[in-house]
């Protein structure tokens, strides 16, 4: 046996007692510049992260209590509809639906919303169709901090919540293991009309847009450190054309997932 002397080893904790967290992420894409196909958003984040250090990853993260506690409407689909293409019960959808726009807002200052329908919320057209009362930075970092909810972020500002701008890709399960094992729903979305993710997130050491053909390469190759979803994720988006192709062919899920 060795060790120091007079101090216990730390123990070991035991690959199957390691609980299975929920996650939603989401592949945000825009066609590309030149020669056609499309670019993701790209996050390569910091070495001290317990979970994934230094992989190039979608934005994304776990889903909290409070992505549960809403009830106000979104515009898109209805939580039964998320829930049979992911293979979960309903609230487990609506909760995804709202944690990961939530993380995506967080992360890259992206809102996925519109204005609520007879509000006193204008829109202008720079680039596109924008709300003109976002939320702003001082509320993005509360949200970040635990502070509140997305709902009630919106109801704020007369927003809803645009769901319809997602769309179900796939659903991949941490395998057995510390450090943390997550059972994670896999979205896409277009990235909006006048708006542009940023890297403001203490998470990433990096952000890119990045040819998806040219990502998965990198990531078959190693230049990338990436996890197998996501690696698998860019190969899917990697042959399409445009971003039309994407969003008109994202696949149902089968339920039970990877």
């Amino acid at each position: 046996m060795t060790g120091t002397p007079g101090r216990e080893a730390p123990a070991t904790t035991p690959p199957e007692t390691v609980p299975v967290r929920e996650a939603a992420t989401v592949a945000l894409i825009r066609d590309a510049r030149v020669g056609g196909g499309v670019e993701v958003f790209l996050q390569h984040r910091v070495s001290t992260m317990q979970f994934a250090p230094g992989m190039s990853v979608f934005p994304g993260g776990g889903v909290e209590p409070r992505d549960y506690h809403a009830t106000r409407f979104w515009r898109g689909p209805a939580p039964e509809w998320w829930a049979e293409r992911f293979g979960v019960d309903p609230d487990r959808a609506a909760a995804a639906v709202r944690g990961v726009a939530r993380e995506l807002f967080e992360e890259t200052g992206v809102l996925l919303a519109e204005p609520e329908a007879g509000s006193r919320a204008r829109t202008v057209t720079t680039a596109g169709v924008t709300p003109v009362d976002l939320p702003g930075p001082d509320e993005r970092r509360a949200l970040d901090a635990g502070e509140g909810d997305l709902d009630s972020l919106l109801t704020a500002h007369d927003l809803v919540l645009s769901a319809h701008l997602l769309r179900p890709w796939d659903r991949w399960t941490t395998p057995v293991g510390p450090p943390r094992r997550y059972d994670t729903l896999f979205f896409v979305a277009a990235l909006p009309d006048g708006m542009e993710p940023d890297g403001g997130t203490t998470e990433a050491r990096a952000t890119e847009w990045i040819r998806a053909d040219d990502a998965a390469q990198a990531g078959i190759l190693g230049r990338l450190g990436m996890l197998r979803p996501t690696l698998d994720v860019l190969s899917d988006l990697a042959g399409a054309a445009d971003v039309a192709e994407v969003l008109d062919t994202a696949r149902a899920i089968t339920p039970g997932g990877n």
